[in-house]
């Protein structure tokens, strides 16, 4: 009889050993897979990357020149900057909405530039656009465009406060600053987020101009839509509700805790049902007192 107790929690040992082989085998392949893909992409990618690399730089001193105010040295940049951009293959590096993203920052920096009187504020807010966006193909993993997390979330805490004291007036400055704010990091949003992600943000932005706008809003519109906003962006920047630090989304991976909890179930299941087998054999092998 201990023989065979020890024979089946032997094999309730073999097979909790196999599933977890399995759990781990197919995490590593995942891991492997993931970093397989990303040196084929790298090495099918390297003057991409390293174009991205030039356009930033470019773009990057551009800004500063635009900051100085010298439209002479600001012309040259963006001859550059359209000169990389026109023999690139940057495409690789994000999607086609990202290249539309990029493309249209470029032609609103050279708009901004031709015009024949200087707006300072379209000049600004035009290279900072580009600014971001170039940044964000040369830097996809700590881009400068998730720096505007903390500014937007502070216009949605204004917006919350002037709810809560009826100022509809500064719930409207807070909403048009944080819509700026957008603005500026747009472009860089689009080449690293799913397209699915800006629309949802672009319809939030829409959504919510709406009802500050009203000629009468309603307070509990208001918040509630604030509410939304707040785990938008959050979604967004990478952010989870009850995690300060900042992390890309695509590294935010849930699996791993539904993984360990399953094998634990079907570990318990695997002693139990050994358990009862046990119990039963133990049961049948009672001595039975015949009856005459």
């Amino acid at each position: 009889m201990l023989r065979k107790v020890s024979l089946h929690f032997n094999l309730t040992i073999r097979i909790w050993i196999l599933i977890f082989t399995v759990f781990i085998t197919a995490q590593t392949g995942e891991v492997h897979a993931h970093d397989g893909l990303a040196t084929t992409a790298s090495g099918s990618s390297a003057e991409a990357v390293k174009q991205a690399q030039n356009l930033s730089q470019t773009v990057e001193r551009m800004y500063q020149h635009v900051l100085e105010g010298n439209i002479n040295l600001v012309n040259r940049d963006l001859a550059e900057v359209n000169s990389i951009f026109e023999n690139s293959s940057l495409q690789k590096l994000t999607s086609v909405e990202g290249i539309h993203a990029l493309s249209e920052s470029i032609i609103e920096m050279k708009a901004a530039v031709a015009r024949v009187k200087i707006d300072k504020e379209q000049w600004f807010t035009a290279s900072a656009k580009l600014r971001m966006a170039a940044d964000a193909l040369n830097n996809p993993k700590q881009p400068m465009w998730l720096q505007y997390y903390k500014l937007i979330r502070e216009e949605l805490s204004k917006m919350k406060s002037g709810v809560d004291k009826g100022g509809f007036l500064a719930v409207k400055e807070a909403y048009e600053r944080l819509q700026n704010h957008y603005e500026v990091i747009r472009p860089a949003v689009v080449i690293q987020r799913k397209q699915a992600d800006v629309t949802m943000a672009d319809s939030w932005l829409s959504y919510a101009g709406g009802l500050v706008n009203a000629v009468q809003p309603n307070p509990a519109d208001l918040h509630s839509m604030i509410d939304q906003g707040e785990e938008m962006f959050n979604g967004l920047f990478g952010k989870k509700k009850d995690y300060p630090a900042l992390a890309p989304l695509e590294q935010t991976d849930n699996s791993w805790p539904w993984l360990v909890g399953g094998g634990a179930f079907i570990f318990v299941i695997l002693v139990y049902t050994a358990y009862r087998k046990y119990k039963g054999e133990q049961n049948s092998m009672k001595p039975m007192t015949p009856k005459w």
